[in-house]
């Protein structure tokens, strides 16, 4: 009983509150123009050095600039490079890696439609897809390496890399002394 006395002594306050409110979000409200309006539309029509800060900084972009080979030549070799050392390790390779430069690899971007490229993830179940996939090939080593990002932009560590070649004995690895 309370609650309904209460309910209609509040019901006319609550109808007033939401004319009110009703009333004052109905009202259109005109933008007027002031001289910053008209300022900003000046300066937009002429050129400053904000709109020449704009197009240096979008033309020099990493994604806007052309591919780089030295780039991604320096991204294959450095982790050929490594992935040689951690698996054949000798003085004879240590020196062998120390002459492997651009001129003596062979590289090719692969994609996941190639069909050998299936074959051989499906033997190596550890090794996932990427966008950015190369096989580097100097000597004797094949490597496979695989980016998170265009190598040919960025100077990275690969994502993935897995190296094969024919050691002397299957089953001897030289283990580098400590």
């Amino acid at each position: 009983m309370k609650t309904m006395e209460l309910l209609k002594k509040s019901l006319p306050i609550i109808l007033a509150l939401f004319v009110a409110v009703a009333s004052i979000s109905a009202q259109e409200t005109k933008p007027q123009s002031t001289p910053t309006d008209v300022n900003q539309e000046n300066h937009d029509a002429k050129e400053g050095q904000d709109k020449e800060l704009f197009e240096y900084y979008y033309k020099t972009r990493p994604e806007n600039l052309p591919p780089n080979k030295a780039k991604l030549e320096y991204n294959l070799i450095k982790t050929l490079k490594k992935e040689i050392m951690s698996r054949d390790y000798s003085k004879e390779t240590a020196e062998a890696i120390k002459k492997i430069d651009a001129t003596n690899i062979q590289y090719e971007r692969v994609y996941r439609e190639s069909k050998w490229l299936r074959g051989f993830m499906t033997q190596n179940i550890h090794l996932n897809y990427s966008e950015f996939m190369y096989i580097v090939k100097h000597d004797k080593y094949m490597c496979f390496v695989s980016f998170d990002v265009n190598p040919e932009t960025y100077l990275q560590q690969s994502r993935q890399s897995h190296l094969v070649f024919a050691a002397k004995d299957k089953f001897e690895i030289v283990i580098p002394k400590p």
